[in-house]
This record gives C-alpha cells, structure tokens and sequence, in this order.
C-alpha cells in the first residue's frame, strides 16, 4: 500500500489530502490545512506555511503531488493533423516555440491529449517558465516534500470528472469544474465518466473579492477578509443595505473571472463540434461564498451548483468542504494508472523526479568499484579464513593423534574412528563411567526450582540411586521439587518416603529415594 499526499498550494491557505491506495481503490486517510501568512512575496509565505503542514503528519507519505502554484502556467490548445505519440512529441516543441514570447530552452512545458479521432489530436499544453518552476520546486525539496508529480490545476479534475454518471447532465452534454481559489481560478469541462477536454486557469477569485470589499467600505484587507468569510453573500442571499452594498463590490470584482468564463465555455463549444456545457461544478474556497452558485447560473445562463466531493470522503474531509476539491484530485491523480492517469507532468527533463533507484544509477559508476573492491575483499577475507581453520585443524589433529596413542598405543586422526575405539569394550577407555557422583549431584542441584527455597541433608550418591533426606516450606513445594527432578532423563523414578512437618509448621521433611538409569544405559556397547 503506498501513501500519496495531493497538495493545493493555495495562496491564502495550503491544503493536503493522503489517500492510501489499496488493491481495492483508494482510501482517504488525512485532511490537513495550514494558513498562508498574507504578507511577503509567494515563495517565502509558502516556506513559512509549509512547516505548520508538516507538524501535522503530512510529511508521511511515499509521494506527493502538486499543481503549479499562481497563474504563470500558460495553457495552448493545439490541434494536430495526426493523433500518433510519436509524431506528436517530434512536433510539439515547433508548435509550443511559436506561440511563446520568450525563448524554449527558458520552458519547461508537457501535453495531454482532449480529444483524438482519424482527422488529429487535439492538445492541451501547459507551458511555465523554468524560473518559475524550479523555486518552488526546491522549496517543497527542503520541506522534504519533492513531488513526484507537478501537474496542470485545470488537467488534475480529470479522476473527480471520470467518476461522474452520464446522468450528471442531459445528453451529450459536458461537465464544467470551476475552482474558485483566492488568487486564481481553474478550469475543466469534460464528459462525464471521460477525460479533460479542455483546461485553462486565469487570475481571479477570493483576493480580488476582498480588496474590492475593502475599497468599498475603507476598511483594512484583514477586516474585509474577516467580513467576507462571515456575512458576504451575492444575489438574492444579500440581506440588508450593508450587504447589498458589498454585493455590488463582489460582482463588480468578479466581472474579469465572468469573462474569461464565457470566453472559455465558447471557445469549447467551438473546439468541440459544439458540444454545449450542461452543468458547472464549483469548488475551492470562494465557492463558498452565499448565493455565489445560483448568481453565476443566472450571468451565464448555465445550472450551476457546488460540487459534492464522494460520500466516502467525509467522514475525514467532512461535509461541505469545496477547498479540498484539488488536494483530493491531486492525492487521485498520484494513485491513478494506466489509461486513467493524465499523462501531463511538468517534472521533465532537467526536472524530472530522482527517486531513490534513480539516485543509484546516478552513482553506478562508484557503486560498480565498490562492489569490486568488495569482492576482492571477500576473496582475501576467504583465503585467509581458510588458512585458519587449516592451521587449526592441523592441531586438533595432533592432539588426538597424542590423546590415542598414550591410550589406546596408536594415532587415530579420525575423530569418528578415535572415539569408536574409546568407547570399545576392549579399550582402556571402556572401565571409564559415563557419569560420577560429581555429575549426579550438579544435575540434582541444577534441577532445582531457582525461585525454591529447599535443603538437602544426609545425601548418598551411588551411580544408579540417589537418597537424601529434604526439608522445603510446604507439600505443595515438595511436589514441585519431585515434578522438577523427574525432568531430569536419567532420574527414572522418584520417591518420597513419610513426609512430616515440623513443630512450628513452617518446615515439610520427608526422605526422597531416585533411581538413576539413564536410557543409553541399556543401549549395547561395543
């Protein structure tokens, strides 16, 4: 199972979503949010924000996947006579080069298909500066969050749109997905249960809403904020002169996103063989905005309603949270595969992601001589091993060679031979006992429960019966003590005589008879 971390750089607030996948799907595991500081330039308020994310355990991952943070990534859609790969990665970089305003080496720029047929292909191409790219990119590096992934805001709705039913909208009607963040707005219309056919992003949303809103009433950005996310409401949710008022300055500020919507919902419809847009989706945090959804319906003509994140997500994102709705399509798209997963991947090139086996190929070059330096290591270390044992060999040789002959008057250099003929009947060795009282008595002793406290007197050890005499603390000691020694194989049996107690009643004596005969003893020699 690996851990995927989708993370929404957003400017006002940093969103996270881990999503475990599993041979079933995937399964939401963590929500995480961490304030934007409102001053300083973007990448030090992402390096200040980033560490109060990590606090909370969005560190724990086995990849992470981002969209490229602000509206410097530039969307072209290109149409191709041809739908081959091959051929569109040969053209691609002639028809990305002229539509840019600066030079193609200074870009870092990736493709996805929208729509292909037997007349072409129909791309959409995010272009970014490689200035823009790398800071941000080295700043997620330090924070130890490198994102395997950096992908197109608008491109990253495509697993959201692919699990809408067809009954989402009317016919053959596409699916629009509008992310209202604080300073930009993303945007992606599909069919549902298909893929992305068209993506933009543009500038626009909750900031410029605040600023009009602190124009309008001369108060501070923080207070206009604070103001917005409380009583804000547009259209007919508006109650009151104070509201209507800030109504006005809302819609105002929303005049830019208004046309660049239109614009866009036209140029598709165009791209598209007319295909109309059904329904529009909204999502991110201005979304949340009061009556915002039923106001931009009403402008475009269009039915619009916020979007529903899937009911197996809110037991841990929760309910009514529009501004996970990127962290989640990102943490989607670092789990999709195969024809489901968008191909469009900014992380190319100089840029591209160095996992860990990448990193040893970097190295295969010192990798290479230290395997050989090991080797020859390991040959010298065997070699010298191996004079060793032989030079120790050669002395146990010698002392069983000197053991046999004072004893049996010949050298036997065979272990197996020496202690064949030590053990013969005809051998001096042969009167030599197996056991003696020594051993009989350690083995008694040793045999003894540790945590037993008992004393043995009047001991009488011959080597096949032992007799003493036993004092412990009660009867239920002495059968321990019995059960302990019969463990032993070579005591057969044990026997205990009269237990009495002493006159306290503290003490339990009785007289403990063993027969020793230890099983290899009925075993022939020879």
């Amino acid at each position: 199972m690996a851990r995927v971390l989708g993370l929404d750089l957003g400017s006002h607030t940093l969103k996270g979503v881990i999503v475990e996948t599993t041979y079933r799907g995937a399964t939401v595991k963590s929500y995480f949010t961490a304030p934007v500081p409102p001053d300083g330039e973007r990448l030090d308020r992402l390096k200040a924000a980033l560490p109060l994310l990590l606090e909370q355990g969005a560190g724990l991952v086995d990849s992470v996947v981002i969209s490229l943070p602000g509206t410097t990534l530039a969307t072209h859609p290109i149409a191709l006579p041809f739908s081959d790969p091959k051929k569109i990665e040969s053209t691609l970089a002639f028809e990305v080069e002229s539509q840019l305003p600066y030079d193609l080496d200074d870009a870092v720029y990736d493709h996805q298909v929208g729509v292909s047929d037997e007349k072409g292909a129909q791309l959409l191409v995010g272009v970014a500066r490689k200035t823009e790219l790398k800071p941000t990119l080295d700043a997620l590096k330090e924070a130890k969050l490198d994102p395997r992934i950096v992908t197109h805001a608008g491109l990253v709705y495509q697993n959201l749109i692919a699990t809408l039913p067809p009954s989402t909208v009317e016919g053959d009607a596409a699916v629009a997905v509008l992310d209202l963040g604080h300073e930009r707005c993303s945007l992606a219309i599909g069919k549902p249960g298909g893929s992305v056919e068209f993506a933009r992003t543009f500038a626009g949303g909750g900031w410029s809403l605040t600023k009009a809103l602190s124009n309008e009433f001369k108060i501070s950005l923080a207070d206009a904020q604070a103001w917005k996310e409380e009583h804000g409401a547009v259209g007919t949710e508006v109650v009151g002169a104070e509201a209507e008022r800030a109504s006005g300055a809302f819609m105002r500020a929303l005049q830019p996103v208004l046309r660049d919507l239109r614009s866009s919902l036209k140029s598709y419809n165009a791209r598209s063989n007319h295909r109309t847009v059904g329904v529009l989706l909204l999502c991110g945090g201005t979304s949340k905005l009061k009556g915002l959804a039923e106001q931009l319906g009403t402008d475009l003509n269009l039915p619009t309603r916020a979007l529903e994140l899937p009911a197996e997500t809110r037991e841990v994102i929760g309910v009514n949270r529009p501004e996970a709705a990127q962290a989640y399509a990102l943490a989607l798209r670092g789990t999709a595969t195969g024809t489901k997963a968008p191909r469009f991947n900014l992380r190319r090139g100089e840029f591209a992601f160095k996992s860990d086996f990448d990193f040893a190929s970097d190295k295969l070059g010192q990798i290479a001589a230290f395997a050989v330096v090991l080797f020859v290591l390991l040959i010298a270390s065997g070699i010298v091993r191996n004079s060793v044992l032989e030079r120790r060999e050669k002395q146990v040789d010698a002392v069983l060679c000197d053991v046999t002959q004072r004893i049996l008057g010949k050298c036997e250099k065979d272990f197996t031979i020496a202690l064949s003929l030590l053990k013969g009947q005809e051998s001096p060795a042969a009167g030599i006992p197996p056991r003696t009282a020594a051993t009989l008595l350690a083995e008694l002793t040793s045999h003894v429960p540790p945590d037993m406290k008992v004393t043995f007197d009047k001991v009488v050890i011959d080597l096949d019966r032992i007799s003493l005499s036993s004092e412990t603390e009660n009867s239920k000691s002495l059968e321990e003590l019995i059960g302990a020694l019969k463990t032993y194989k070579c005591f057969k049996e044990v026997n205990e005589g009269r237990v009495e107690k002493s006159k306290d009643g503290t003490k339990v004596t009785t007289r403990l008879d063993i027969q020793v005969e230890c099983p290899t003893d009925a075993e022939p020699q020879g």
